[in-house]
């Protein structure tokens, strides 16, 4: 099976934060300050380059987004945290750093007649790099590795063949293309990528799915009793057609979980991904309403000019 990759990718998340204090008032005509901090603290070669790059995609919000470039109304603190642990890379498609950039509204406020900003947990807005994790729909399978104590000659097989189903998911459908590199799918999940790269997500097969299933179950005795029998027999009824048509989420029974008849949503290989959004004038006067300062986090969403984002990847000569 065919399985690519791309260099890097985002994943937008707007976070509302309600507040309830009747006697709150925002100073959203004071001006603030920009700020960035990086929490990576390795020093190697490969991660000096890396915050290099996060760095300039930081600059580029910061300067690009004018509410970002002159802030009003709160400090602007930007954080780019390290995304990963000893089993992150242990996946094929985890072949990058991730990492995420919070950029935190950090509100001026008078409450209880005293000045104050709002540094906990405030309102922000966040994306994340090369995060392979999220901007799709559900995974086709849990991840992890040793997830249940099993004799020592089932584990390395149990892991390998958990890690094989957890590089599956659903994907949302494709929506439409905003720019060369900049694709939008279901409930809101932009993709941003290197276009000159092949596909980032790689469709895979009703037969390729059914292997993989197989073969995880075939594994503990108890489950190769049960469900590995169920499931080659629910196998030896499908047809050559099914077998080999792209492969959607779902099941009549909800054991097979696959099907090649369209329905549900489609079963790829994820490599990189990203996630946005956006509100209307409606939306932002409720928001107001409601907290008593504005959107910060959806306005500069829609401020972004989507048709550059392809640019902010990184491209090998």
């Amino acid at each position: 099976m065919n399985r690519t990759l791309t260099n890097a990718a985002i994943l937008f998340i707007s976070m509302p934060v309600w507040v309830t204090a009747q006697d709150t008032k925002y100073l959203t005509e004071k001006k603030g300050k920009w700020s960035l901090y990086n929490n990576i603290q390795e020093k190697t070669a490969e991660f000096t380059a890396y915050n290099k790059n996060v760095t300039a995609i930081a600059e580029w919000f910061h300067h690009k987004i004018p509410l970002l470039a002159s802030p009003k109304g709160f400090d602007l603190n930007t954080t780019i945290f390290g995304m990963w642990d000893d089993n992150y890379k242990k996946r094929a498609c985890n072949y990058a750093i991730r990492s995420q950039l919070v950029f935190n509204f950090e509100l001026f406020l008078v409450e209880n007649g005293k000045e104050s900003k709002w540094v906990v947990e405030p309102p922000h807005w966040s994306f994340y790099i090369n995060n392979t994790h999220a901007g799709h729909g559900t995974n086709f399978y849990y991840e992890g590795y040793k997830v249940q104590d099993d004799p020592p000659a089932l584990e390395a097989p149990f892991e390998k063949a958990t890690a094989t189903l957890a590089d599956l998911f659903a994907v949302f459908p494709f929506e439409k293309e905003i720019a060369s590199g900049v694709h939008l799918y279901g409930n809101g999940n932009l993709v941003i990528f290197n276009p000159d790269r092949p596909p980032f997500w790689v469709p895979v097969t009703v037969k390729e799915v059914m292997d993989m299933k197989l073969t995880y179950y075939s594994i503990r005795p108890s489950e190769k009793e049960i469900l590995y029998t169920y499931l080659k027999k629910a196998y030896d009824e499908m047809s050559t057609e099914e077998l080999n048509a792209p492969a959607y989420y779902g099941s009549e029974d909800g054991i097979v979980q696959v099907n090649g008849k369209k329905e549900g949503l489609q079963i790829m290989i994820q490599l990189i991904c990203m996630y946005y959004s956006s509100n209307n004038d409606e939306e932002m006067q409720e928001y107001m309403k409601n907290n008593k300062h504005p959107n910060y986090a959806q306005l500069v969403k829609n401020a972004i000019p989507l048709n550059e984002l392809a640019g902010l990847i990184q491209k090998k000569e």
